[in-house]
């Protein structure tokens, strides 16, 4: 299966926003887009929220074009899903209320890195916050290794460093919206069995944990279970390497932030 992203359509980026009750997080993703030194990309706002002015008019103000749509709340992946459907550029990318870019030549650098290789996806490193402020020490991501493995551990380029491709994106038939936390793991998993990613190489966004991901532990890895093994049907000898693998890995993850948030 393949896909060829380059289309003819004069926007590169579609930035798509879901928001439900976070006008102060909204208005941390909106300076941050502001900040880019490139304008042309297409923003889609898809706002749940119980007060149905108060994102709408955070826009108007700006000065900010989008394409903003408010609609009853169903859960993030729906919203995001409709947010796909919407844009109009040739790459998707997830940047939620309260996530920001990592710098004001973000969007540009990875516009043209997109431009110049045209991938099915491509992803780019985050930096991870707890909600003290402090920053967090998160292992690199190596997608051979991570791949080689099936993604055992459960780790993968969160949608702030995401970019997909939205023939590709509507082709596999957007986030699987029966789970609730592990609907873009499942994706980078069906991603991973068509074309390894381009790997942008330099910081993307900024991520505070606290979200559903990161508070239901025990959810979260449920779903990535049933995730991988909907892509990766395992046997015996499989199983076994994933779970020494995962757990290692996931000992490892928590000493360096243990000692991370210590110091």
């Amino acid at each position: 299966m393949s896909f060829e992203e380059s289309d003819g359509s004069p926007l590169q980026l579609s930035v798509i926003t879901v928001v439900r009750d976070d006008s102060s997080g909204f208005s941390e993703t909106l300076k941050s887009l502001n900040e880019q030194s490139l304008t042309e990309f297409n923003w889609v706002v898809v706002d749940s929220s119980a007060d149905r002015t108060a994102i709408s008019s955070l826009l108007e103000s700006s000065g900010r074009s989008a394409d903003y749509l408010w609609v009853e709340p169903e859960g993030i992946y729906p919203a995001m899903n409709l947010g796909a459907s919407l844009s109009k550029g040739r790459y998707l990318f997830f940047l939620n209320a309260g996530d920001t870019l990592f710098n004001s030549d973000t969007l540009r650098r990875v516009d043209e890195a997109l431009a110049a290789t045209c991938p099915l996806w491509a992803f780019g490193n985050i930096d991870f916050w707890n909600q003290k402020g402090q920053q967090l020490t998160e292992p690199h991501w190596d997608y051979n290794t991570e791949q080689q493995h099936r993604f055992a551990r459960g780790r993968f380029p969160g949608h702030q460093g995401l970019f997909v491709g939205k023939k590709a994106f509507e082709a596999l038939g957007g986030l699987d919206t029966q789970f609730s936390i592990a609907a873009d793991y499942h994706m980078v998993c069906r991603l991973s069995q068509i074309q390894a990613p381009l790997e942008l190489g330099f910081l993307v966004a900024n991520f505070t944990q606290g979200g559903a991901s990161t508070v239901s532990w025990r959810t979260a890895q449920k779903e990535f279970r049933k995730a991988r093994k909907m892509v990766f049907p395992p046997n015996l000898v499989d199983r076994l390497e994933e779970l020494l693998f995962g757990v290692k890995a996931y000992a490892s993850h928590m000493i360096v932030n243990r000692r991370s948030i210590s110091g």
